[in-house]
């Protein structure tokens, strides 16, 4: 097996900093712990109400939740893994190459699940293999998580009466060079006090993983990316940071952050909280940024002055988008799969799924979904139009993510040059797949 890097790494400094684990079963009744990232008033919504309802259909069965804030979660997987001290039920990601904390444990850290899905009915009568991307969370040809849930990206919101005052029209966002000029016209010093009041613009510049959902699909575009198609032989050799199409459309991006948008460090949500106030007029969205978006604006203007257009396009060239999800995986090391396959196949039922903000996988829940979320229900219809593509799935991923940050930071920050922070970002990331 290739070195895991950093993976491992974390094992040295703790092997044990939360109880995860298998918990101690008291009387009949066996405890499950399931780890994940959704902060209080996501529980509240719809992870402990689906709890409830499946501990008093089954009160042989207790979840205990386990909590770890999303910036620390996958680094404590990692470590967790490596101690054999992870939960019976972990919350992945599609998005962040989990292929690297199955691969930690000899054998897999998670155990497939293609012979339990066949035939298996919920409680309420949902037949499990009825469940869209029921078979998509994949390694080695085994499925070895449920989908849960599903997100889609991206697609362009702009406030209304912005492009109104402006006189932009809302197509000209859904191309390359007309996107540039309407943003341009949106930027604008209201009051005339020689101070910006309204950006047409905003693009994270801060290094985290966001930077690089929000930019990968302007790249894939070009036919650009970190590997070709994102396609093995998964090489040094083969990889394409620094290529001619990437250089060009963060060139592009970098030139938009610099004449129309807000100048600094900013993340997704500082630019969603811009957004809603109305300093900002355009910028990317994925349809979890709607729920953020509803508790932020004012509520009329949350109904009648967001609207939704396509992701621009190059040309003649589609769009490149994305679907993905936090699947849910049973550890290898539980002492009750049996349970825990119950517990996370009752998450897919129809009750537990219309409790979501998310997008629901299960069929009957997204009818009435679209109709409580529209916004949400339209991006995913819009999003399933175009060319999906995802990023690489493979146990260096966690490391070349990182780089990606950095490298992206210096381009839109300008610490570097856009050519030579890729030109970085290629160099170490050479090194990584040369290990």
């Amino acid at each position: 097996m290739k070195k895991l890097g950093w993976l491992l790494l974390c094992l040295v400094v703790s092997t044990c900093i939360f109880a995860g684990g298998t918990a101690e079963e008291s009387s009949d009744v066996v405890e499950l712990n399931w780890s994940h990232w959704f902060p209080e008033a996501e529980q509240q919504r719809f992870i402990t109400p689906a709890i409830e309802k499946f501990e008093e259909e089954n009160p042989n069965i207790k979840i205990n939740q386990i909590y770890i804030q999303n910036v620390d979660y996958f680094k404590q997987l990692a470590v967790d893994i490596a101690a054999n001290n992870e939960a019976d039920i972990c919350t992945l990601d599609t998005g962040d190459g989990f292929s690297a904390y199955y691969n930690i444990r000899k054998g897999g850290a998670f155990i497939p699940l293609d012979d339990r899905i066949p035939g298996y009915v919920v409680s309420d009568g949902t037949q499990l293999e009825d469940v869209d991307l029921i078979y998509s969370n994949q390694i080695d040809g085994k499925t070895i998580a449920l989908p849960w849930f599903t997100y889609a990206a991206p697609v362009t919101i702009y406030r209304k009466s912005l492009l109104e005052e402006a006189g932009v029209d809302p197509t000209d966002l859904e191309q390359w060079d007309t996107y540039y000029e309407a943003v341009k016209k949106l930027t604008k010093d209201r009051d005339g006090d020689g101070k910006i009041d309204v950006y047409g613009f905003a693009h994270q510049t801060e290094g985290s993983v966001l930077i690089r959902w929000w930019t990968l699909h302007w790249i894939w575009q070009l036919g650009g990316g970190i590997f070709p198609n994102e396609e093995g032989p998964y090489t040094a050799d083969n990889l394409i940071w620094n290529s001619d199409a990437n250089i060009k459309a963060s060139e592009y991006l970098l030139k938009l952050i610099k004449e129309a948008g807000p100048t600094g460090k900013y993340t997704v949500n500082d630019a969603l909280q811009l957004f809603a106030n109305g300093t900002v007029a355009t910028m990317q969205a994925t349809t979890w940024c709607f729920e953020s978006l509803e508790n932020m604006m004012e509520e009329d203007d949350f109904k009648n002055d967001l609207g939704i257009a396509y992701f621009p396009s190059y040309g003649n060239k589609r769009p490149v988008t994305i679907t993905w999800g936090n699947p849910v995986a049973i550890s290898s090391n539980t002492k009750h799969p049996d349970e825990a396959f119950k517990f996370i196949a009752f998450l897919h039922s129809e009750y537990a799924q219309k409790l979501m903000t998310r997008v629901p996988v299960n069929k009957v829940a997204r009818e009435q979904y679209a109709i409580e979320y529209p916004y949400q229900a339209k991006t995913l219809n819009m999003v399933l139009e175009d060319e999906q593509r995802m990023v690489p799935d493979i146990v260096q991923w966690r490391d070349l993510d990182n780089i990606i940050h950095r490298s992206l930071e210096d381009a839109f920050l300008g610490t570097k040059t856009v050519k030579n922070a890729l030109d970085w970002g290629q160099s170490e990331m050479q090194k990584i797949m040369a290990k």
